[in-house]
């Protein structure tokens, strides 16, 4: 079996942590940058990933999380959030990143640019957030096989309360909203769910060739 299905048979959504087993600095750096090469609409990257290291937090985190343990016995727990908005600031800053980066001058893609700004500011601001929700699901999908490739257990939560989260971290003002929570570490040696057959439908049932 090639090492990718592997990994992708060896995860799953673990319910129940082991609180005294830390993500080295190492690995953590290894998925943070995953996640900075996230693949996003137009390379816009409209996302932030809080990493909460802090107990104290995850405990006020708990309750609206409808007191899921693993937000507070993982390793390390990331709040995967979007952009409220996109903006003509952020379009900017995007254009001097690929201009500096590729050593391109800004005029040279001024037409993606405009092209950019047309689109998204012909969108509503709901349209909008759920348009950059839908990077944080590509984000997720990347987090989970990085974590599942360095043998570190990831459960992606939907199982949260997402105003009180915006409320509680003050993400409001900062142009952001949780999106997904995702707690990452190790499996406690107690957690059942670890030996369950993986339930999937056959390739049959999936695919279809035309």
């Amino acid at each position: 079996m090639h090492d990718i299905l592997k990994d992708l048979n060896w995860r799953y959504a673990t319910k129940k942590f082991d609180s005294t087993k830390i993500i080295s600095p190492e690995n953590l750096d290894i998925i943070k940058e995953s996640l900075r090469l996230v693949p996003t609409s137009y390379g816009l990257q409209p996302l932030k990933f809080i990493i909460v290291d802090s107990k104290e937090i995850r405990e006020q985190l708990k309750p609206i999380s409808y007191n899921q343990t693993q937000v507070v016995d993982a390793s390390h727990l990331i709040i995967i959030c979007c952009f409220q908005n996109t903006t003509d600031a952020h379009i900017d800053d995007f254009v001097s990143n690929i201009s500096s980066t590729r050593k391109v001058k800004i005029e040279s893609i001024q037409g993606y640019s405009d092209y950019m700004k047309s689109t998204i500011n012909g969108m509503n601001q709901q349209d909008i957030m759920h348009w950059n929700k839908n990077q944080a699901y590509i984000a997720l999908g990347q987090l989970l096989h990085t974590c599942a490739s360095l043998k570190i257990d990831a459960t992606p939560m939907e199982g949260f309360n997402p105003q009180e989260y915006d409320k509680l971290l003050n993400l409001t003002e900062k142009n952001l909203h949780a999106s997904l929570v995702v707690p990452i570490g190790y499996r406690h040696e107690e957690d059942s769910a670890q030996h369950q057959q993986k339930v999937r439908k056959s390739q049959n049932d999936l695919f279809i060739t035309i």
